[in-house]
């Protein structure tokens, strides 16, 4: 078997991620104006809504990252913010496919679950192409 990579990654549009930037920044801007204005607690917690957002901002493309990899001996997934997994085929007893997630029965250890925060119909067509590598 060759090897098949999947990136189940769905694209974010720029629109959202620049929402929540501005929002971020109105943010804080609005806390930094209420500190001059003398009210500290209002102006504190602004600030820190706004580095949330821009935090936020940063960390949403990268999290949305999945990679499966089907290789001859090992199975790969690479989830964005956690370290590469490699599962040996040898050790899989089941793989079952559901709805929102993948869940990876190993003939010892604990069982591998993977959710898929993808919507419904991008889940409808990554689910048949798992399937068909599988078989």
């Amino acid at each position: 078997m060759k090897e098949r990579t999947f990136d189940l990654s769905v694209p974010l549009s720029r629109l959202f991620i620049v929402g929540w930037i501005l929002f971020g920044l109105i943010q804080i801007a609005n806390g930094l104006f209420s500190l001059k204005r003398g009210d500290e607690i209002f102006g504190i917690v602004q600030v820190a809504f706004g580095l949330f957002f821009l935090l936020f901002a940063g960390l949403t493309p990268r999290e949305n990252k999945y990679v499966i990899t089907f290789e001859d001996a090992n199975l790969k997934i690479d989830r964005s913010l956690s370290r590469e997994l490699t599962i040996s085929w040898a050790s899989i007893s089941e793989i079952h496919i559901q709805l929102m997630k993948l869940e990876i029965a190993l003939k010892e250890g604990e069982n591998v679950k993977w959710n898929f925060n993808m919507s419904y119909t991008d889940n409808q067509f990554v689910k048949p192409q798992i399937i068909s590598v599988l078989n």
